[in-house]
């Protein structure tokens, strides 16, 4: 059967979509944020200023890109507001300097940062050179968190009709559809939905460890899906291999960045990356942003 899909569905978002803890929330302007601070690191208490220096990426970077975030560390003392808000690169990114500063010191992503990641290294990449990239689409990091806090049906439907509304056709002419999720209370896997295959893989970093919330969230899809003419309710779930594993407590959201990566742009049968490759990934990832924000 064909998919009909309601073209009213990316109009409505829900009313309680700004809320969800994973989520940040998007403000007015679409503009970079001006500031210009080259406050030296010596103005900072003896305590303060080390643990500024002690950032897990400095290894990876040349002397310049560890001149710029030094420059970038500084603005974070003076501002809390957002480095970008809006359009950046033809692509919403809402991006504070904590989102940032977290990244550069291996600590736990936001959804936002996820969101962003696919932006950069996914969607943009496929625009310059489309045939290297699997037909994928994304539903975005926060929809599994907004659908699961939901304590009716409606609700749950309109998360599911916003997120997959805003994709850019019908889900059935997808090879791929990625659903990032906040499992637990502290950690990120990714669910891929393979249209054409008719199966659920899960992409979990930490396999060993039982999240229960991950088949209660397939189930609501296969609901939703069913709902909307795709007979979902049969197609297995799966763990596949190669699943590369995290080795520090905080590279979850990192390393569901790097299975759509791979993913996307079909190397599927290897996942060429470890826990060795984090810090270079948060990096060049930080680094991005930050030379967009002074324009280097």
């Amino acid at each position: 059967m064909s998919f009909s899909w309601d073209e009213d569905k990316t109009t409505t978002r829900p009313e309680d979509f700004r809320y969800h803890k994973s989520t940040k929330v998007n403000v007015s302007t679409s503009e970079p944020i001006d500031v210009d601070s080259q406050e030296s690191t010596n103005t900072l208490p003896r305590g303060k200023k080390e643990e500024r220096r002690d950032y897990i990426t400095r290894e990876v970077l040349g002397v310049a890109e560890k001149s710029l975030i030094e420059r970038f560390l500084n603005e974070c003392i003076i501002n809390e507001d957002f480095m970008f808000n809006g359009i950046v690169e033809g692509y919403e990114n809402f991006l504070s300097f904590n989102d940032i500063r977290e990244l550069l010191f291996a600590r736990e992503s936001e959804s936002v940062v996820i969101d962003c990641y696919v932006n950069t290294y996914l969607f943009l990449p496929r625009e310059e050179n489309p045939d290297i990239f699997l037909n994928f689409g994304y539903v975005g990091a926060a929809l599994k968190g907004y659908v699961q806090s939901c304590r009716d049906d409606k609700s749950k439907e309109q998360h599911f009709d916003y997120a997959f509304g805003k994709l850019d056709r019908s889900p059935n002419e997808f090879d791929l559809l990625f659903s990032p999720m906040h499992v637990g209370t502290n950690h990120w896997a990714l669910l891929v939905i393979h249209i054409k295959e008719k199966e659920f893989h899960v992409y979990d970093s930490l396999r060993n460890k039982l999240h229960r919330d991950i088949p209660q969230y397939v189930e609501e899809l296969k609901r939703y899906l069913k709902g909307n003419h795709i007979g979902a309710e049969k197609w297995p779930l799966r763990y596949p291999d190669p699943c590369p594993q995290q080795g520090s407590g905080d590279d979850c959201g990192i390393f569901t960045c790097k299975y759509m990566e791979c993913l996307a742009r079909r190397d599927i049968h290897d996942l060429p990356f470890s826990q060795d490759d984090m810090p270079y990934v948060r990096a060049k990832f930080a680094l991005h942003f930050i030379k967009a924000y002074f324009n280097a």
